[in-house]
């Protein structure tokens, strides 16, 4: 039985609905939760979504405007106000508060919620409504804007252009970056083309005077928007983030030690600040992640980071590789990369998604398809950098064009070597794939390019790690037990890290990706412009 007041659409509510598909998806933003709709149901969902936040959805209308008799409307009335898609009243600043709290509290309750044998397929088994809705309507579906390099870190890992890695090196991060008209025009063009999730990141995104702006925006348009930040910038703001209901906010952890993470981010009382922050969203039941890669700095107390996470009811995204700069430097691959003594102790760290626990038994890994895609970046996710080009992704710096001066639509119809890209699959890769480590690699195309000037060839990085985890599993087959009968935490306390001063290592290959040319002919002649 439906409210007497009727039902109405929650300001933590957002989706998008394709009539031509049929199809629909509608986000709980609050819970964290997406749900994918077919056939009736999506046009029972697009109509919901035409009355706005807060708005009072019609019973009587909506059936008449789809077709579907007002008995069956009713009824799935009935299912979205269970899920919190619907309400029975315009909610208030108390009643958000209160769903609020109870959500944090339950999250809490569960811990991050995840079978950490599973943590490979978490974020596929979180976002299956989205991939369900991105299959079927295709286009661009998904953004990454990275409002700055500017950051109040200056972490010895980062991988932005321009980062340095000691004190007297000096900051590249400044860009000619886009405006907040640029924004505005982008956005709007995007979510003209099917646009239904963007993630802010940097740099710090905070770090950016745009930042608050961009987020308002998105909100207005009925985005859904995930926030990439190191929570500095968030001491008193927190309620403000709130109140504009972001899908998730990952923060970044390195350890559960002030001063290892201080170490990797070079920036005092960072810990205490940053995870300051991730308690005040958790209070407020933000759906969070906490981000954590695993270096040689603080390979003994990384692990400490997932007690954190489940404290605060977020989930953990442990990353092994400490990649090169996008730039061309080659400092993390050289003196931040875990060593092969670390890794066969890192890689039985159920936290850590390449962990090879499950794979002991099993050389064969998971093979791949040849026959398809590397990834999805480039295809129905982009990324944006401050200054306006369109690449793939984050850690694959190749330019296809540039919004200041183009449009989003003429960079997807012209651009040649955006089609050479949608035209690539694993089969045409050199190395990648034909090798029986290859069925244990995480394979990066843009580390691929970073390092060679092309995605074409394997990067060593990626080899490397999939090599240690192949002959890891095929050691412990053989009844090999690399902990040595202790816990995981008693062999990472064993290793002796060596300190050694870092700076940037320019690689010859590298250096002049950003803007060049995807389709590289060789390893020693790629295409380059």
């Amino acid at each position: 039985m439906l409210p007497a007041s009727g039902v109405y659409r929650p300001e933590w509510t957002c989706g998008r609905y394709n009539e031509e598909k049929q199809v629909a998806i509608m986000y709980n933003l609050i819970e964290g939760m997406s749900y994918f709709f077919e056939s009736y149901s999506a046009a029972v969902i697009g109509a919901v979504l035409a009355v706005g936040k807060n708005g009072r959805v019609d019973l009587a209308q909506t059936a008449e405007n789809t077709g579907i008799a007002e008995e069956s409307v009713s009824e799935f009335f009935d299912e979205l106000l269970k899920l919190s898609l619907l309400v029975g009243e315009v909610p208030d600043k108390l009643k958000i508060s209160a769903y609020r709290k109870r959500v944090g509290s339950i999250n809490k309750a569960r811990g991050d919620g995840i079978d950490k044998t599973k943590q490979d397929d978490c974020v596929v088994e979180m976002e299956s409504a989205e991939y369900a809705y991105m299959k079927e309507v295709g286009g661009v579906t998904s953004v990454m804007f990275e409002l700055t390099y500017n950051c109040s870190e200056r972490c010895i890992h980062c991988y932005n252009p321009g980062a340095t890695r000691n004190d007297a090196e000096q900051s590249g991060r400044a860009r000619q970056e886009m405006t907040f008209g640029d924004y505005q025009r982008i956005v709007d063009e995007l979510y003209g083309l099917g646009l239904m999730k963007v993630c802010l990141s940097g740099g710090d995104p905070f770090s950016s005077p745009l930042a608050w702006q961009i987020i308002g925006y998105l909100y207005r348009k009925g985005i859904a928007t995930d926030i990439y930040t190191n929570g500095l910038s968030l001491a008193g703001q927190v309620d403000r983030l709130t109140a504009y209901h972001p899908r998730s906010v990952g923060i970044s952890l390195y350890s559960g030690r002030a001063e290892d993470h201080d170490a990797i981010t070079r920036t005092k009382g960072s810990f205490q600040k940053s995870l300051q922050a991730a308690r005040d969203l958790a209070g407020n039941g933000v759906p969070m992640y906490i981000k954590c890669c695993v270096t040689r700095t603080n390979v003994k107390t990384y692990y400490m980071v997932a007690a954190i996470a489940e404290e605060l009811g977020a989930t953990l995204q442990t990353d092994i590789l400490a990649i090169n700069s996008v730039d061309g430097d080659r400092c993390a691959g050289e003196n931040l990369l875990l060593t092969p003594e670390m890794l066969e102790i890192v890689l039985l760290d159920e936290n850590v998604p390449a962990h090879v626990v499950k794979e002991s038994l099993n050389l064969e890994g998971k093979p791949k398809q040849m026959d398809s895609h590397s990834c999805n970046g480039g295809r129905n996710s982009f990324c944006v950098t401050p200054e306006g080009n369109v690449q793939p992704c984050t850690t694959f710096p190749c330019s296809f064009g540039n919004l200041k001066i183009q449009s989003f639509s003429d960079i997807l119809q012209n651009n040649e070597d955006l089609k050479w890209w949608h035209n690539l699959t694993l089969k045409d890769f050199e190395d990648c794939g034909k090798n029986d480590y290859c069925a244990y690699c995480s394979l990066c195309a843009g580390n691929n390019y970073i390092e060679h000037g092309t995605p074409l060839f394997a990067a060593e990085s990626n080899c490397y790690i999939a090599k240690a985890r192949y002959e890891l599993a095929a050691k412990m087959k053989n009844g090999c037990d690399p902990l040595k009968g202790g816990t995981l935490q008693q062999r990472l306390s064993e290793l002796q890290p060596e300190s050694r001063p870092l700076q940037r290592v320019i690689n010859p290959n590298g250096g002049n990706h950003r803007g060049g040319r995807i389709n590289g002919s060789s390893k020693t002649d790629a295409t380059i412009m």
